[in-house]
Formats: structure tokens, sequence, C-alpha cells
């Protein structure tokens, strides 16, 4: 399973450079804005995902602006507005997620045609139930609110990747979980 770290503002240069070094898979930020901006700057090389639900072109197009490599877009929008969103997503060269936070939104990114979801739940739990009737040639991350590192490991094998929170990735056990998770 490949880990995404989820980097906060306080030091988004240092956290990514940090994360890269740990051969982290991507960076996610819970907005996209100059924190962002920062962390693209020191690594240059790994992806970042705006988490935040990209609801019109704008957001895109700022989300691009700050070094957004993926959006979120909501996976229970109409077929057309999803379509929509999703390319102009593709012509600004960025990896459309759908942004599912129940079994009816994961279901709903199948039908979409959405290459990749986003599941966000309360629990790990909720994450596996959401995703088990999901197509396998569906790409899933997941992105469990409040993780803990024992919740991430519950994820191995039900998801390809997940958003792994600062308190996490900031202690001392990471480096091994990386090692365990994603060799």
């Amino acid at each position: 399973m490949a880990l995404v770290g989820l980097v906060g503002s306080e030091a988004p240069a240092e956290d990514a450079a940090r994360l890269h070094e740990l051969n982290i898979s991507a960076l996610a930020f819970a907005e996209a804005g100059p924190a962002m901006q920062g962390a693209a700057l020191a690594t240059r090389t790994v992806p970042s995902l705006c988490l935040s639900r990209v609801s019109d072109r704008d957001g895109a197009l700022a989300a691009r602006y700050h070094g957004a490599d993926g959006v979120c877009i909501d996976a229970t929008l109409p077929l057309d507005d999803w379509d929509r969103l999703a390319k102009g997503a593709r012509t600004m060269r960025m990896l459309p997620l759908a942004l599912a936070e129940s079994k009816e939104g994961a279901e709903a990114a199948a039908k979409v045609g959405a290459r990749v979801v986003l599941v966000r739940c309360a629990s790990a739990d909720a994450v596996i139930e959401a995703v088990a009737s999901l197509p396998r040639a569906l790409t899933v991350v997941a992105e469990v609110l409040s993780a803990d590192v024992d919740a991430l490991r519950r994820l191995v094998g039900h998801v390809d990747a997940a958003i792994v929170p600062p308190g996490v990735h900031k202690s001392a056990q990471f480096p091994a979980l990386v090692a365990e998770v994603d060799p």
C-alpha cells in the first residue's frame, strides 16, 4: 500500500523534504495554498494532491496554480457535472480523484467512470466496507479521519494508498511503518 503524507501549513517544505527522504509516494494538502507551493518547490518530483472538494473550474485552476497534480471532485455529482470537472482537471494536467464519503459515494465513483477514488471515512472499518464491492481496476486512496498506525495497518490489502496524517508521519515509528506497508 502506498503512503501519502498529509502536509500541514507549519513547515511544509521541511515536511515535504523529510517525507521525500522516506520515499513517500505522494503529498496531500487539505487545501490549495502557499503550503502546497512551498512543498512542491522543496521536492519537485513528488506528486501533490489537493484534498479539498473542487466544485468548479476556478477551484481546479487555484489548485493547479498552487502545484496540485490531483484534485478531488465529488463522486455524487450528476454525470455531466462530474465529466465536465474531470475533463477540465485533465486538461490542466491533473488527476481527477472521485471523492466519496460513503459506500454509496464509492459506488457512484465507479458509475461515473473514475479511475481513482478517494474514500474519506471516520474509521478504517468504514473505508473497508465502502470499498468492498468496487472493481479491482479502480485505484482506491483511503483517508481515515484521525487515523493512527493501527488504522493504516488495517487498510493494507483493501486499498491501494492511504493518507497519513502529520501525527503519524512525524512519529519516530513512521519509518518502520513505511518499510512494513510500502516496501
